[in-house]
């Protein structure tokens, strides 16, 4: 069982955020979010903006090794990606937008698009 830090969140985005498509898409340096490992049973991870901030959040209950870590981090980068560069509706979690560009992330990754 991976014991989740922050630092760990950090490097997952920065590693990723190297790979296509990521690499095309400009997303913010790693010292420009604020990561946080959480507790939920309910969600593996979350990005949302508070007080300005971004945030990515994943939790240490339901992400327990390095593949579901990445595949988690790439679905919330995903999300920022929408939010931030797009002003995506917030009231759609996952628009046909978000759809199409997991659709990408996932046959670069070899992440399951059905989990992701």
């Amino acid at each position: 069982m991976l014991h989740l830090t922050p630092e760990m969140l950090e490097a997952s985005y920065e590693l990723l955020r190297q790979t296509p498509p990521f690499r095309r898409w400009k997303l913010p340096e790693v010292d420009d979010i604020i990561f946080r490992v959480i507790r939920s049973d309910e969600v593996r991870g979350t990005f949302e903006l508070v007080k300005g901030r971004m945030v990515i959040s994943i939790s240490g209950k339901c992400v327990g090794n390095l593949h579901s870590l990445n595949a988690t981090m790439a679905h919330e980068m995903v999300h920022l990606y929408e939010d931030t560069i797009h002003n995506a509706r917030k009231d759609v979690m996952h628009s046909s937008r978000f759809k199409a560009l997991a659709k990408q992330v996932c046959k670069h990754h070899g992440f399951d698009e059905l989990l992701f």
